[in-house]
């Protein structure tokens, strides 16, 4: 990972105050990967399961102009900043550059849409207001860190993702970027593994309501039943298919009404209509008007790989396989069933990892589930999918279990014909779009 530093001047004033013995007057980006490094960048080195970064400090000084942080060992160059810990000395650069920020900090976590969740957010706001948003995916104790060093500290607002797989992580993430706004788009047992019960899970994520500012507004949806039943001093706005909720979405066909004002969701983003309503509640808080609204809409491109179609040959595939769990898997595989296909619908799907006990069960629930869609071929790939092949009926054109991706671009390519419309959904680590790119 790396990111590059857009408020060079103020950036420069707080590394120096940090590090008045190894100043710097000039600042490019900073990074994690010393593939990445760029003239004048700093490099984070750390220590992974299978490598360590600080093998690759000697490397990192050879290119003009760049430093490196040091956990390890006495490094006697100036370019070389010794710490204790380099995750700790990130840490505190970013919980520094977070005083001098002035934006208002809305933070997005959930198991499932965070990332198109804050995107479109970001698409709405940055025409109205000075805006800043986390880059691509990366929420961890380490990416948002980064990612808000980023950010400009005189932006009205800052748009975070805030991801957590263990207990407490949300919690300790917001204690660096203190949220003004907050919102989690659902709860599911995503990362179930990290957790002793759902409970802690669910604990885990509403610390991103109950770590707000006093001042602060939790964004509630009402159609989670753990999100709805959260207590909180702060304001509230809710939404949701609901009446009682403040934000009331009623959808008919393309049509999303919220509160009487109806707007036309582009099929594409049909998929996303509890993300639009959630969004709705924010804009519309921040004076965001109805038209704005709708053309930001129209114009929004989904990020690769959470939904977007793509063209190849003369099929059209839609690439989910950004990441999966039980519940966006069911949700994406429904909708995919309601969608016309001028020829033959095909679903290819990949495990679903980070389950613990779980995962030969929802891998089983899973199989049960697709047998009553509008699917005609099935192809699952990976080893907890076995689990969801054993459960698949006869009714299907074709159904296939593979354990190699070379099987199954094999048979996908024998099978697939002109105007087949096909679905790809898997955990990241599978890498699903394999089987087109």
């Amino acid at each position: 990972m790396r990111i590059k530093i857009t408020d060079m001047d103020n950036f420069i004033e707080t590394f120096n105050h940090i590090y008045p013995n190894n100043t710097i007057n000039k600042i490019n980006g900073i990074t994690i990967d010393s593939r990445k490094l760029e003239e004048y960048d700093i490099f984070i080195p750390l220590k992974g399961e299978t490598y360590d970064g600080h093998d690759f400090i000697n490397k990192a000084l050879t290119i003009k102009g760049t430093i490196s942080l040091n956990q390890n060992k006495r490094i006697e160059n100036k370019r070389v900043i010794q710490t204790k810990s380099n995750i700790e000395a990130l840490t505190k650069l970013a919980s520094l550059w977070r005083k001098k920020i002035s934006s208002n900090i809305i933070a997005i976590t959930g198991s499932n849409g965070k990332t198109t969740t804050k995107e479109l957010l970001y698409h709405i706001l940055k025409d109205k207001y000075k805006c800043s948003k986390s880059s691509g995916n990366h929420n961890s104790s380490i990416g948002l860190p980064l990612s808000l060093l980023n950010c400009n500290i005189n932006d009205e607002y800052t748009i975070l993702e805030l991801g957590a797989n263990q207990k407490g992580e949300i919690a300790d993430l917001c204690n660096l970027v203190m949220p003004n706004y907050s919102l989690i788009t659902n709860i599911s047992n995503n990362h179930i593994e990290n957790y002793n019960s759902f409970n802690e899970l669910v604990e885990t994520k509403l610390a991103i309501f109950k770590k707000l500012k006093v001042s602060g507004i939790a964004f509630i949806n009402l159609n989670d039943k753990e999100i709805s039943k959260v207590q909180l001093p702060n304001k509230k706005i809710t939404f949701g298919m609901c009446k009682d909720s403040d934000f009331n979405g009623i959808l008919d066909n393309n049509n999303l009404t919220i509160n009487n004002v109806t707007f036309n969701i582009p099929t594409r983003l049909l998929h996303l209509t509890n993300t639009i309503l959630s969004i709705y509640a924010i804009s519309k808080t921040l004076n965001i008007s109805d038209i704005h609204f709708q053309n930001s809409i129209n114009s929004f491109s989904i990020p690769s790989g959470r939904g977007n179609s793509v063209t190849v040959n003369d099929y059209t595939i839609i690439d989910d396989a950004y990441n999966a769990s039980p519940s966006s898997m069911i949700l994406g595989i429904k909708r995919f069933s309601r969608m016309h296909s001028k020829n033959r619908k095909i679903l290819i799907i990949g495990d679903m990892l980070e389950l613990g006990r779980y995962a030969n069960s929802e891998h089983e629930k899973l199989g049960s589930f697709i047998n009553n869609l509008n699917i005609d071929m099935v192809l699952t790939f990976g080893t907890l999918t076995k689990k969801t092949f054993s459960k698949l009926d006869d009714s299907f054109i074709y159904k296939g279990h593979f354990d190699s991706m070379k099987a199954l671009k094999k048979i996908f390519k024998s099978k697939v014909e002109k105007n087949d419309f096909i679905y790809l959904k898997g955990s990241r680590f599978i890498k699903l779009e394999r089987i087109y790119k």
